[in-house]
């Protein structure tokens, strides 16, 4: 629509000085070749003044985003183009506050020139709370991220990433980010985003001299934003993933507590002084909390995902999953023609020790001897807890002899260490009997019966007070026939 059709209302300096009486609202006369005028309301909310419009022009007042935008609004509506005449603007203060308004325009004509008269309505706090709702939605989605992998199993450094990703994703300027887990007295990264991975490898650091220590002292509590890091001294130099030594100016750092026990921190960095802002520390509470949640969950499943597989006290493998195991091991050894050696073992006198000096001590000399299997069992074997006091394992690539002495040499080293509990000592030994695949039988219910045979003769020979050290030393560790089991059964008290 051209301008010699319309009838363009006229403003004057008297007209200005009515609105400058008037109009709370801050108000500009701009067109495409200067600032005519600003109001005293525009002076006091922008803190900026005629003269320094005209100097720095718009480049300084709107932000970089909006710039191309309102000068175009600009040209269209001075040349009679169609133009937007209300919608939203982000300007800048001089102290480089964002600042967001929603603008009214409409063409008159000042001093026979056309000009947009510009009123500006402050909708900050409004557009501050939609972009914090639109954070947290974001957040929100991300957790379910987080969720899915705890339901995946994907593990708990993957979890820790995905927190990661998150919160860089929802705060502005957050650019690199680390999970630190506390070990004792240290904090180490279990997941870091924007870091040099390899220099991050050998990264830890005390626990009194982090960057949430160090602010907030010895109660680790509360969210920590610290905005301008040369407090502490230099700024914290640092090399990031694409290899370029910069250095941390901004951080936020928020604790994290499992079952009120301090874990560790989720750290959010800038390469920015004044980079964070309270919206952000609103944000970190949120992802904190979830953290804390999420690991927990994790942390549980975890527990459970290990209950199902391992034997809580000894930490070996379950009867259950030694029998899936079992299994899989039967099909491979019958169809590649593979030998193995199965033994079961059973600890000697740990129902004397529970009776006469608790479970506890009983529990001790469990852990004690699973914890000793270390050296007996290699990687490519299988020992797992089969109840009570009995243990069963599967040894490849090993001759009967072989494993007898093996055995033998772990069973002496038992014998010659014994454990102390309560400043009282406690001998662990066991009895133990092996059985051959394909020998001496082809079914775990074969094999079991046959070792379990061999473990009580030599349990018998162990209640005989047979002088163990004294044969390993010689060489010569008889193992007792079935005819003289059956008369040793026979011997018993009924």
């Amino acid at each position: 629509m051209a301008f010699e059709n319309l009838t363009l209302e006229k403003l004057d300096k008297s007209d200005l000085d009515v609105i400058d009486r008037l109009l709370t609202m801050p108000t500009i006369l701009v067109n495409q070749n200067r600032v005519a005028y600003i109001n005293d309301s525009f002076r006091c909310t922008f803190g900026c003044d005629l003269e320094a419009f005209n100097v720095h022009e718009l480049e300084t007042f709107i932000n970089p985003i909006h710039i191309e935008g309102f000068k175009k609004l600009v040209s269209d509506a001075l040349s009679g183009e169609a133009y937007i005449e209300q919608c939203e603007l982000c300007v800048k203060t001089p102290t480089s506050d964002v600042f967001w308004v929603e603008h009214k325009t409409r063409v008159v004509l000042y001093e026979n020139e056309r000009f947009l008269l510009t009123h500006l309505l402050d909708i900050n706090d409004k557009k501050q709370t939609q972009s914090h709702l639109s954070k947290l939605l974001i957040l929100r989605e991300s957790m379910l991220k987080v969720t899915q992998s705890i339901v995946k199993s994907d593990g708990i450094k993957q979890l820790y990433k995905t927190i990661l990703h998150s919160t860089l994703d929802a705060i502005d300027h957050a650019r690199l980010g680390t999970v630190l887990i506390r070990e004792g007295d240290l904090l180490k990264p279990f997941a870091q985003i924007g870091y040099d991975a390899k220099s991050m490898e050998s990264f830890s650091i005390p626990v009194n001299e982090s960057f949430l220590y160090r602010s907030a002292g010895r109660h680790l509590k509360q969210i920590v934003k610290i905005n301008n890091l040369n407090i502490f001294g230099d700024y914290e130099k640092i090399m990031t993933a694409n290899g370029e030594d910069e250095y941390i100016k901004s951080t936020i750092t928020a604790p994290v507590y499992i079952n009120g026990v301090f874990f560790g921190v989720v750290n959010v960095d800038s390469t920015e002084t004044d980079a964070f802002d309270d919206d952000d520390v609103k944000l970190m509470e949120f992802v904190r909390n979830n953290v804390e949640i999420a690991v927990s969950n994790q942390l549980l499943f975890e527990e459970k995902a290990f209950l199902s597989r391992y034997d809580s006290l000894t930490r070996l493998y379950n009867r259950h999953y030694f029998d899936d195991m079992f299994k899989h091991i039967l099909e491979r050894a019958s169809r590649y023609n593979e030998k193995f050696n199965l033994v079961v073992f059973d600890l000697n006198d740990l129902k004397s020790v529970n009776d006469e000096y608790g479970h506890i001590a009983g529990d001790e000399l469990l852990k004690y001897f699973s914890d000793s299997c270390k050296a007996l069992v290699r990687k490519s074997d299988i020992l797992a807890r089969y109840g009570g006091d009995e243990f069963v394992g599967i040894f490849f690539n090993c001759s009967k002899d072989r494993l007898r002495k093996r055995i033998d040499g772990h069973l002496k080293h038992l014998m010659e260490n014994p454990i102390t509990i309560n400043d009282r000592k406690f001998v662990c030994s066991y009895s133990y009997g092996i059985s051959s695949f394909g020998e001496e039988g082809m079914t775990l219910n074969e094999l079991f019966r046959v070792a379990d045979d061999r473990m009580y003769q030599n349990k018998i020979r162990y209640k005989l007070g047979f002088d163990f050290i004294e044969a390993f030393d010689s060489g010569n560790v008889p193992i007792f026939d079935s005819i003289e089991l059956k008369k040793f059964n026979e011997s018993l008290p009924k």
